[in-house]
């Protein structure tokens, strides 16, 4: 490849420093520009990895002067749909988006229809499907090592946008990107929870069926037990997977738990630890994307149709809980289940007070994120 990918990053928190790692890492992209309504959060990216970046408080300034082949959208989950939109119009390359795709249904549809107006390729930070854990156990289901699935079991916290739209993704990669037929669960909802701006619930019970026969259940803040990963039983073994590590139990196994740690293309895993999952993940990623770029591949496997995919499932969780009843996919309301169940008075907060579990993100005296279009949050995704 003769010349880099030149990247413009929208909101420079946390995860979008995932994003600028894997970027670096791959070797592939020059990240020229930053937007953010904190200077001190530019000038901290730049102090960190190194950069002699332009800075700019008006995202839209920075994409209509830079330019950049590659969008990262960093910004909280409002300003998701609002960014991605925005940046679509310009027509860079590709956008990556962080996860969850957006706040609403409606707008990761928005999402999807904007870059595929401007022919810009859209993926959905879901990065866990680059860990070599979690490739192997897909592959290990699809030959047959466990017989035919019948159950993934999930734990979860922190909100089903946030936390658990990874799982609904992970199932969907578990079992070769199979369709979710019907969602029905429940939730609870006591007090005025949001994580990063968006209203959340206080904990839930999901459940999903699968074209192909399998099931997949979510425990959401309901037991003690929180973790990336899956038990998955098989008609004819188990499978025990984190985001590090997978063990293997059927009848070729003699008894014995098979264990297997493989490392990834990027890093090695005994080297990283607990920061693999988000190295590797993170630069595989990006790899991957500029391939598809430069048409090595025909598809990303984190392309924006997963991520909403992911999405959906998770809001068919609060409509199921909304409507008493199982909903059976596509879902067909746009907005937020969970925000019609509040704002109706139907799941009204028992013991009000609203509170961000994000807010600590947040820099000076904010402690809301404004979630507008007009400008970029401070912290990612």
């Amino acid at each position: 490849m003769e010349d880099k990918l030149r990247v413009g990053v929208i909101g420079c928190g946390g995860m979008a420093k995932n994003h600028v790692r894997g970027y670096l890492r791959s070797g592939r992209y020059q990240v020229v520009a930053l937007a953010d309504l904190s200077e001190e959060a530019m000038s901290g990216y730049d102090t960190e990895f190194g950069f002699s970046t332009q800075h700019y408080e008006d995202a839209r300034e920075m994409l209509d002067a830079e330019r950049p082949d590659v969008v990262s959208i960093g910004v909280w989950h409002k300003g998701h749909a609002p960014w991605t939109i925005a940046a679509a119009a310009r027509r860079p390359k590709a956008i990556l988006c962080e996860k969850p795709m957006a706040d609403t249904m409606q707008g990761a549809e928005q999402m999807r229809i904007a870059c595929h107006r401007n022919d810009v390729k859209l993926i959905v930070g879901h990065q866990r499907r680059f860990l070599p854990a979690y490739t192997l156990a897909r592959d290990l289901i699809a030959q047959g090592a466990i017989g035919d699935v019948q159950l993934i079991q999930s734990y979860g916290a922190e909100g089903l946008p946030n936390y658990c739209s990874h799982q609904t993704d992970m199932f969907r990669y578990l079992l070769g990107d199979d369709e979710c037929e019907w969602v029905m669960g429940n939730v609870e909802r006591k007090t005025d929870r949001y994580e990063r701006g968006t209203r959340i619930e206080d904990c839930a019970i999901a459940l999903f069926q699968f074209r192909c026969g399998a099931r997949a259940m979510i425990l959401c803040e309901v037991t003690p037990v929180v973790y990336q990963g899956a038990h998955i039983y098989g008609s004819e073994g188990m499978i025990d997977l984190s985001t590090t590590e997978l063990r293997l139990l059927n009848g070729s196994a003699g008894g014995d738990w098979q264990v297997h740690r493989p490392d990834g293309a990027f890093y090695r895993l005994d080297e990283q630890g607990r920061r693999f999952e988000w190295l590797e993940g993170s630069a595989a990623q990006v790899n991957e994307l500029a391939d598809w770029i430069e048409g090595e591949v025909e598809t990303h496997r984190g392309r924006g149709e997963n991520g909403f995919k992911a999405l959906e499932m998770i809001h068919a969780v609060y409509e199921s809980a909304r409507c008493h009843e199982k909903v059976v996919l596509p879902l067909q309301t746009r907005v937020s289940p969970l925000d019609l169940m509040v704002e109706s008075g139907h799941l009204a907060p028992q013991r009000p007070g609203r509170y961000d579990i994000r807010a600590f993100l947040l820099r000076g005296e904010r402690l809301w994120s404004d979630g507008s279009p007009d400008g970029p949050d401070e912290e990612g995704g």
